[in-house]
């Protein structure tokens, strides 16, 4: 276990309802986990409140060592951030705007250099002296994505972090993460609307609805209660013929290649925590 969130509560003020309430789930080393819910769910609260930005009503965020601080909090200079946008600097170029957030870490020059280089490559900036006021959001959400990724991270947390972009340049940024994830053995958290991206990335799921946490899943745990059959079609006999014959006669063990349980497709099992949920209030 690396986080565990242990009975969160929190409120925006002593009279406002509950953004988290009695949320409990923990999350592993080296995991891939994604924050699911729809707006107003407290996804971006409960980031909040592990980096410190905020303080829990009830509950805490308990990190294992070497993500801890001696106070207990959240060793920034391990992480790759992600939340909100720390602004822009219009009259930096990109290349200068990554320097200025390098030097908040333990980065030799040649380091930020190589990286940046990496990482603008992957993402296709091609322009690393271009201002920044210049850029479109997409672009904008390239950089902030870059930026985070710059230090090698063990933790990276990102909050929408393909929201502005096309699915070409998303594809582009789930296969960096991946690659950031075989380098340096990280922990991932994200947030992201987009269920079917996160179904092929992710390793365990938790879904947030009015703060309160529905489901805490791992993937192979995604599970319905019908099975694939993988068959070998006999040579030259079409797969109409050979399901019309299978119907009627049934199936031979020598023609079944493989057998599995099906999967649940994350969207569909979503859906049904949120229905479930807004059932029974």
């Amino acid at each position: 276990m690396l986080l565990h969130f242990l009975h969160l509560s929190f409120a925006y003020a002593a009279s406002a309802p509950l953004v988290l309430d009695d949320v409990d789930f923990s999350i592993s080393r080296g995991e891939s986990f994604a924050l699911l819910g729809p707006n107003g769910a407290g996804k971006t609260t409960l980031l909040r409140i592990l980096c410190g930005r905020l303080l829990a009503k009830q509950g805490c965020v308990e990190i294992a060592p070497p993500l801890q601080l001696s106070n207990g909090l959240l060793d920034l200079s391990q992480c790759g951030i992600l939340l909100e946008n720390p602004g822009i600097y219009p009259r930096l170029s990109i290349a200068e705007y990554l320097q200025f957030f390098a030097a908040f870490y333990a980065m030799k020059n040649s380091e930020v250099k190589s990286q940046m280089t990496h990482l603008a490559s992957a993402l296709g900036l091609v322009n690393l002296s271009q201002k920044m006021g210049t850029l479109s959001m997409g672009m904008r959400q390239k950089v902030q994505i870059l930026r985070a990724l710059l230090p090698r991270p063990q933790l990276l947390l990102l909050d929408e972090p393909v929201a502005n972009l096309d699915p070409e340049s998303r594809e582009a940024v789930w296969n960096l993460l991946g690659e950031w994830k075989r380098e340096c053995g990280g922990t991932l958290i994200v947030s992201s609307h987009i269920l079917s991206e996160m179904e092929n990335f992710a390793d365990s799921f938790g879904i947030l609805f009015r703060g309160k946490l529905l489901a805490h899943k791992k993937r192979e745990e995604l599970c319905s209660d019908e099975m694939n059959v993988c068959v070998k079609i006999p040579a030259g006999e079409s797969a109409e013929s050979f399901c019309k014959k299978m119907q009627c006669e049934g199936i031979s063990p020598e023609e079944i290649l493989h057998i599995e349980k099906a999967r649940t497709p994350l969207e569909n099992f979503y859906r049904q925590c949120i229905q479930r949920e807004k059932g029974s209030v």
